[in-house]
């Protein structure tokens, strides 16, 4: 394939140098998902005007009309995002027969500005509201890492995730709540971003829960993700002072304790730490209890229960389709139809006080960022109990709900399956997150494809 893995800024480059056009890129993407889709099960809908467009994006470079660097860019979306022409389903029964949407979401429409290609559709946990990938009325999406171990992608944004580690797509778009992107990017080996809560625009994005919902993004390099949020907001990102030592906290002992199950998280955890030293980074060991407290996981579960329920309420009711709901955003669905006033208040409380202390923590020990794994665990298996989905969201739980940005960048692999690191930065400073994670990519390269790993695809 002429382009696949290749970052953004390379394949822009290709474009101008005319060493490879707009329509032969777009259909290495078609031939990779043809050959590749039947396993993964990531991209649920293609746009049949897309070769229409390549076909006028190549005539626009050819005439001197240049839109900038996503010029001809294929991207795939996940399918919660309105994208016009195709159905949003959120991968559930109740959309099932979903006309096509008739406009773009705020984010796409920036995104076809700056001259993307929109390719198709992902799959994704239905309604957005798991983290494995497993519960899509269109069947599971597969960690297209050793296939055959019939692993966990991560969720909702599952196929955006695999699909891009696989090569059919040159980046993809997602959805956050409750690590949504951070999950899926970690355990497929990918940049992922979740940016600073309320940046962009949600218009033409379906709902999980409105105070914690975010688009986000994935790629394969850290470069590649400014100039797509710079597409999506229309606009550049808030500026944010960044230091010639970036102070980073790290939590050594605690990490190791928590990975006792599987200690090699740990290792890769030191290993990415000794590189950000080897980089000029100060990194200080930090203690904050609240990370991991039972009762962050607790406020995240309830208010985003009842945002649910509270959001998709009259589209639930009004489906003939309600009682074929997967049981596992049914169960969360009846949950925030019953939590008490008074609980939502506590937790809203709980929240407010855990966000003023995290704010204070990141001043209070002057840091840039606080690093840690994107989670305890390599990718389970997908029939594997909710009790370990649920624990890996333990190191993401705290940073759905107080609004700070944070970017997974690959740390290794631990017995043939990639292990995330996650970059925590101050509440709108996703712009020297973005310029310690390319700092970081520029000398150390982490991303590697499945198919270039040692044992990395069946």
């Amino acid at each position: 394939m002429a382009y696949t893995h290749a970052t953004l800024n390379d394949v822009a480059a290709r474009l101008r140098t005319r060493s490879l056009s707009v329509q032969d890129l777009l259909q290495d993407c078609l031939a990779r998902i043809a050959a590749l889709n039947g396993t993964l099960n990531a991209v649920v809908a293609l746009d049949p005007k897309a070769a229409d467009r390549a076909r006028e994006l190549d005539e626009e470079l050819r005439n001197g009309k240049d839109r900038g660097i996503l010029h001809g860019i294929p991207l795939l979306v996940k399918d919660n995002i309105d994208v016009a022409g195709l159905p949003t389903t959120v991968a559930s029964p109740l959309f099932a027969s979903a006309a096509p949407a008739t406009a773009d979401a705020a984010v796409i429409a920036g995104l076809r500005k700056a001259g993307a290609i929109i390719l198709g559709k992902t799959n994704m946990d239905e309604l957005a509201a798991h983290v494995s990938g497993r519960t899509s009325c269109r069947g599971a999406t597969i960690n297209p890492w050793h296939p055959s171990r019939h692993c966990s992608p991560g969720g909702s944004s599952s196929g955006s995730a695999a699909a891009l580690a696989a090569g059919l797509c040159v980046a993809a778009l997602g959805t956050d709540t409750g690590g949504s992107i951070r999950l899926p990017a970690g355990w497929c080996g990918l940049f992922g971003l979740r940016p600073s809560w309320g940046l962009f625009d949600m218009a033409g994005i379906y709902p999980r829960a409105t105070s914690m919902d975010t688009p986000g993004l994935l790629t394969t390099a850290a470069a590649d993700m400014a100039p797509l949020l710079r597409a999506m907001l229309q606009a550049d990102l808030p500026s944010a002072p960044m230091t010639d030592c970036p102070r980073i906290g790290v939590m050594r002992q605690l990490v190791r304790q928590l990975a006792a199950a599987q200690p090699a998280i740990a290792d890769r955890y030191e290993a990415s730490i000794a590189n950000w030293i080897d980089l000029g980074g100060q990194t200080v060991d930090v203690e904050f209890p609240p990370l991991v407290s039972e009762n962050v996981g607790n406020v995240v579960d309830t208010i985003r229960s009842f945002e649910f329920y509270r959001d998709i309420h009259a589209d639930v009711e009004a489906s003939p389709a309600k009682n074929r709901m997967h049981a596992v955003p049914a169960a969360d669905y009846a949950a925030g139809r019953d939590v008490p006033a008074d609980r939502i208040a506590a937790a809203q409380k709980t929240r407010q006080q855990l966000t003023e202390a995290t704010q204070a923590f990141f001043a209070d020990q002057r840091l840039d960022a606080l690093l840690l794994p994107t989670a305890l665990m390599t990718a389970p298996r997908l029939e594997d109990p909710a009790e370990k989905y649920k624990r890996a969201r333990l190191l993401m739980n705290l940073f759905s709900i107080t609004g700070n940005p944070t970017l997974v960048y690959p740390g290794g692999c631990v017995d043939g399956m990639p292990c995330g690191m996650q970059l925590v930065g101050r509440v709108r400073a996703d712009a020297q997150l973005l310029a310690l994670a390319e700092a970081y990519d520029r000398r150390f390269h982490p991303f590697c494809a499945p198919d270039e790993a040692a044992g990395g695809n069946d």
